[in-house]
């Protein structure tokens, strides 16, 4: 069996991962192996929207968001329980043409393979010898490492190494139509979570997003959600994913680190994700070379304290009386303020 070690192992060649291997280069280090399940470019369940402060995140790694076909969607619109209740002038919410995150994923890998991170594809973690440093992986070879992140979302093989409990289901379908770009965001269809149907290119994209509850059938209520829209599509094509609530362990065993989705990196009231895997990739690398964990430690601290805010404006949103309040009398009244809220706070925040 052959055994090569290196310096840094990172499981998974999301966002966050490569964020990771992108980020070590800068600090110097080069001995780095990034191993995911997938043969690139790969689909991922997700709307791929991005704010304004992800693509500047995107761009500071050198990749170049233009060639990834993003613009900006101005007809955006809120509704609840299928009445528009706004328009708002999107300034700072960017989608891809065909409303996923294909290319986005795939011109990120591109851009790591280009600087010589070496990738392997196709390839799991079969054994983790946690105390020696040690991971057999699914091709029969022997891998040891001085550092080990996973980067692998809420369900990969770093997963049973946290304490994360809670998660936001995600389910979308894309559908070829020809119709006008725009994005309805539609609140009132699920108890903690909200609907979409976005049109882009020849492309629409329905999906929606609650709390996830294993006693509701989340097929019944995407099903009826088409009904409503009068929208016809194969729900058997139907895709689905988890995103975390909570922070989990940053790290474990002192050179074992979590990043991105593995950490818990994900906003539980907007389900914004991307920025935070690529903060949480670009932490971890300096924490490492500095051979620092308080770095990544304290890092880690100050998010988990900013999703507890958020976890708990997400359960006072979805108050029946204040979801009434909001749409019924803040749209009608306070318009203005909602707008500036959404493209200062939700989608250009800091």
């Amino acid at each position: 069996m052959k055994n090569k070690k290196y310096e840094v192992i990172i499981i998974g060649a999301g966002p966050s991962g490569i964020s990771c291997a992108l980020n070590l280069l800068k600090e110097g280090i080069k001995d780095i192996l990034i191993i995911d399940k997938s043969k690139f470019p790969r689909y991922k369940c997700c709307a791929g929207y991005i704010t304004n402060k992800t693509k500047k995140a995107y761009e500071e790694l050198g990749l170049n968001i233009k060639k990834c076909h993003y613009s900006l969607i101005k007809d955006f619109n809120i509704l609840y329980k299928y009445k528009k209740r706004q328009t708002i002038d999107n300034k700072f919410l960017y989608t891809n043409k065909a409303i996923d995150r294909v290319e986005l994923d795939y011109n990120f890998f591109k851009l790591a393979k280009k600087k010589k991170i070496k990738i392997l594809e196709e390839t799991k973690v079969s054994k983790h010898n946690i105390n020696k440093n040690e991971i057999i992986l699914s091709n029969n070879e022997k891998v040891t490492y001085n550092y080990l992140v996973f980067a692998d979302g809420t369900t990969g093989y770093g997963s049973k190494y946290q304490t994360i409990k809670k998660k936001n289901i995600a389910l979308q379908l894309i559908i070829e139509e020809e119709t006008k770009e725009k994005i309805d965001i539609h609140f009132g269809i699920t108890k903690k979570g909200y609907g979409w149907v976005s049109s882009c290119n020849g492309y629409t994209n329905i999906g929606l997003t609650d709390v996830y509850n294993k006693d509701t059938n989340y097929n019944k209520i995407f099903k009826e959600f088409l009904d409503k829209l009068n929208i016809k599509a194969d729900i058997k094509k139907l895709t689905g994913a988890f995103t975390p609530i909570g922070i989990g362990k940053p790290i474990i065993n002192d050179n074992i680190y979590f990043v991105g989705d593995a950490l818990g990196a994900c906003d539980p009231l907007t389900l914004s994700g991307l920025r935070y895997g690529l903060k949480s990739g670009e932490v971890c690398a300096k924490s490492i070379k500095q051979n620092n964990k308080k770095i990544y430690i304290k890092y880690a601290k100050s998010l988990k304290r900013k999703f507890k805010i958020m976890e708990l404006l997400q359960n006072i949103f979805y108050l029946k009386v204040i979801l009434y309040t909001v749409f019924n009398i803040g749209c009608k009244f306070f318009s203005k303020l909602i707008s500036f809220v959404f493209n200062n706070f939700f989608v250009n925040k800091k």
